[in-house]
């Protein structure tokens, strides 16, 4: 795989572009027809349709790299759960324990990103050189694959935060490893990038053009460069929402995401659990040689188990269930407990999100941003806008939907730490197990201190390091860990 300091290096980028799409080929979706691989080289000097096309699906397939490692670590970071496998004791001991090495638990989540943005960069300059396509199918393209590559740094900055990251990683064979640029700098380029996709978007949507490839069925509603717009500007409206906590930009920021709002699939009306559900999704199969959902684990499964914190912190109903419908929904008593002689948690509780039917299903998608998740980054950014009554509409749309809970008794009067209190524990059970939330909101509102340890001694990282191999190869001693 490929990481900012590789991605000069033409061999490295080839065989990656090459086991990406050979990987993705294995399933019913990821089933690129040309069976001649696509190099670097036959691609840029001679990037036909159906090559670009096969690149285009090697975009979405290796979108999904390592999004369940994601989920588990950052899950792990912010207490949802813990992998209790045993077969790797930094799984355990760094998240709960620290400190995070760049070489082992800390270090990951970046080389996947990095190689799939260096994929997007090869197939970018693909549609440039390109004779086939129309000048609305290389807007089409250009729109889907920089939302995709706003899509890859926006997970780099989300484990990384204050370090920043390299943003400049599209460079000739023997050029300097990119630099480091700082957070606020990252969270402008990714919304730079989805600015420019949308316009691309619009360019070819204003010319009834279809993309000149398929899309996954996990993009089902966003299919067309009109519909995928909608998904742009969703990620723009959370990206912008990040910068105003993560990096100060503030009202600004958040007076922007509304506009964002606005323009994306947000449906703040929203009812039953089909019309939060929706959204966009990474697709996973069990066929032989594809990415299978490996967190949809049998509830004997001895590998990852929920916190019982997240039963013990939740919020009573009031009639019926003393519980957040979000945890009956989500979690499940284990049929195998689970326990390691390095960490005194005992796993007791299983996730069921992933699940169908009630059992455990290894083809399950897996979210990149849904409609409850919408509601919510609507509700923030209508408070901080000074727009109140909205936002305590939007969290009573999901407590009374999707928690089955009371109305919230927060007013406009209300002061922020109070409203960032209900906010923060709505996201929570919203997106439980789904991408690190309860980790990532603690920290861009200053209140990692909040989440409790669960073990002695133990402590609450603040970011993920930066991987050795690129502080080495920059020379770098410090500024590589938080």
């Amino acid at each position: 795989m490929t990481t900012s300091l590789q991605v000069r290096r033409l061999a490295t980028v080839t065989a990656a572009l090459g086991a990406l799409l050979a990987g993705a080929a294995c399933s019913d979706f990821f089933n690129v027809t040309n069976t001649n691989q696509p190099l670097l080289d036959s691609l840029l000097a001679n990037p036909t349709r159906d090559r670009l096309s096969a690149t285009a699906i090697g975009i979405f397939g290796g979108a999904r790299f390592g999004m369940q490692t994601y989920i588990w670590r950052l899950g792990s970071m912010g207490r949802e759960g813990i992998n209790l496998s045993g077969n790797n004791q930094p799984d355990y001991q760094e998240p709960f324990y620290g400190p995070l090495q760049g070489g082992g638990f800390g270090g990951s989540q970046w080389a996947d990103r990095y190689s799939n943005i260096r994929t997007i960069n090869i197939y970018l300059n693909g549609i440039n050189a390109n004779g086939d396509l129309s000048a609305g199918e290389k807007a089409a393209s250009r729109g889907m694959a920089n939302t995709m590559k706003a899509l890859a740094f926006m997970y780099v900055i989300l484990t990384r935060d204050s370090l920043g990251a390299p943003i400049d990683v599209d460079r000739p064979v023997n050029a300097a490893p990119a630099p480091f640029v700082s957070r606020d700098s990252v969270y402008r380029y990714i919304l730079d990038l989805l600015d420019s996709a949308r316009a691309d978007l619009r360019t070819a949507d204003a010319g009834s053009v279809a993309f000149p490839f398929p899309l996954p069925p996990g993009f089902a509603g966003f299919d067309t460069p009109g519909s995928f717009k909608l998904l742009n500007r969703a990620l723009a409206a959370k990206a912008a929402i990040l910068r105003a906590t993560a990096a100060g930009c503030g009202v600004p920021c958040y007076t922007r995401a509304l506009v964002d709002l606005d323009s994306s699939f947000l449906n703040r009306s929203a009812t039953t659990a089909l019309a939060f559900a929706q959204g966009a999704y990474y697709d996973f199969s069990n066929a032989a040689g594809d990415v299978s959902n490996g967190l949809s684990e049998p509830l004997n499964g001895v590998t990852f188990y929920a916190l019982d914190s997240n039963v013990f912190n939740a919020q009573t109903q009031p009639t019926g269930s003393p519980r957040d419908q979000r945890v009956l929904d989500k979690i499940a008593v284990a049929l195998d407990t689970g326990r390691l002689g390095g960490i005194p948690i005992l796993g007791t509780l299983k996730f069921t999100m992933y699940f169908t039917a009630g059992k455990d299903d290894p083809r399950h998608q897996i979210p990149i941003i849904r409609n409850e998740e919408l509601v919510l980054l609507d509700a923030e950014a209508q408070w901080f806008a000074g727009i109140k009554t909205t936002a305590l509409s939007d969290l009573d749309q999901v407590r009374v939907n999707v928690g089955k809970l009371a109305p919230t008794t927060l007013t406009v009067a209300s002061a922020d730490p109070a409203f960032i209190t209900e906010l923060l524990y709505n996201r929570r059970y919203s997106l439980l197990w789904e991408q690190g939330t309860r980790w990532i909101d603690a920290r861009r509102f200053g209140l990692l201190n909040t989440i409790p340890p669960q073990v002695s001694g133990g402590s609450v990282p603040v970011a993920m390091p930066v991987p050795n191999a690129e502080c080495s190869a920059r020379g770098l001693d410090t500024d590589c860990t938080p």
